[in-house]
């Protein structure tokens, strides 16, 4: 049985587009005054096989230097992939354990772990309808990539499902997925969905974090982390910003749950003129999940995560808190 501490390890998610240095830039100073050391992003297989590519992944990988990073990478690059998508399992399955071993010759010391995928049973993300019914392409490809990571001393975590669904996680183990797997990681994002609207999550299969991990954990001995929560702070039914303090709610409720690591989805708003991975402006949801604003405003969730880390510094040090003053007038305030 997995010992799970009193309280998890807190950190952030934010992706960053293709040579977006402002992107990076603002994240860095933002994690900074935040006081966030745990950061999860990743590295784009398709954005690396640019021109350029390799270049941007040297510059962003050099600046996150001072962070504590968990690197999801996934995104097959067309010209290798069936079906030429990015959801698409590399022709030949290897490649992507390959890539993972190059990784760790390029920025091994700028890392701590891989996440090998990412929501891996959303078919979005890895098309198992058309390229994978049976998922086993899935499974040789985590097991060769798994091992290519710890050959090269880097522990792995198996890219976060949703929906969290244990006979996924069998059926993968069952071709081999596990095999160099050391946590297993699970996305959920409560209070996300409506009726006759995109789902996030199944709101009839929730009934908190503590069932949730306890559901999984029934299929697995291996810890688990939650690599992505959070609420938008988009008001679906009114059609305008709102739900702050919803938002601020479903913060601490994450920090609460009995998993060794939590990250919040997301640091910073997605820029208005910016694509989500589903199209421009499908889900408006999409551009309202920062603790600020894409303009870099504080929500009161801002708060909320500074005053959970500060605490749980506090608790490390067996000292008393500090509090920082805002530099920035928040938002809804």
């Amino acid at each position: 049985m997995t010992v799970t501490p009193a309280a998890p390890l807190l950190g952030v998610c934010q992706w960053f587009h293709y040579e977006d240095y402002q992107g990076v830039r603002d994240a860095v100073q933002t994690m900074r005054r935040l006081g966030v050391r745990h950061l999860r992003t990743g590295v784009s297989w398709a954005d690396f096989h640019r021109p350029a590519g390799r270049q941007w992944y040297d510059w962003q990988m050099e600046q996150l230097a001072e962070f504590e990073v968990l690197l999801s990478v996934w995104h097959t690059p067309p010209s290798i992939a069936e079906g030429s998508k990015c959801a698409g399992p590399p022709r030949r399955l290897e490649e992507y354990g390959e890539f993972i071993g190059y990784l760790i010759e390029l920025y091994g010391e700028r890392f701590s772990h891989f996440e090998l995928w990412n929501e891996p049973n959303n078919r979005l993300k890895w098309d198992f309808r058309n390229f994978d019914p049976d998922w086993s392409k899935f499974g040789r490809m985590i097991r060769i990539a798994g091992k290519a990571a710890h050959d090269g001393g880097k522990p792995t975590v198996l890219g976060g499902m949703v929906p969290v669904d244990h006979h996924w996680l069998e059926l993968v183990e069952s071709h081999g997925a596990l095999e160099h797997i050391d946590v297993v990681a699970i996305h959920g994002f409560p209070e996300m969905w409506w009726h006759d609207q995109p789902n996030w999550d199944w709101f009839q299969r929730w009934d908190g974090w503590a069932e949730k991990i306890d559901y999984i954990t029934q299929s697995t001995d291996k810890p688990i982390w939650i690599t992505e929560t959070g609420l938008a702070t988009w008001d679906m039914p009114r059609q305008r910003t709102g739900r702050y303090e919803l938002q601020a709610r479903m913060l601490r409720e994450a920090a609460e749950a009995p998993a060794e690591r939590v990250y919040w989805y997301s640091l910073i708003d997605l820029d208005p003129d910016r694509e989500a991975i589903e199209g421009f402006h499908v889900d408006e949801n999409e551009y309202h999940l920062g603790l600020v604003t894409h303009d870099l405003r504080e929500k009161p969730a801002w708060s909320t995560m500074k005053e959970l880390l500060e605490t749980a510094d506090a608790d490390e040090s067996g000292e008393g808190c500090i509090r920082r003053p805002s530099r920035k007038r928040p938002l809804g305030a």
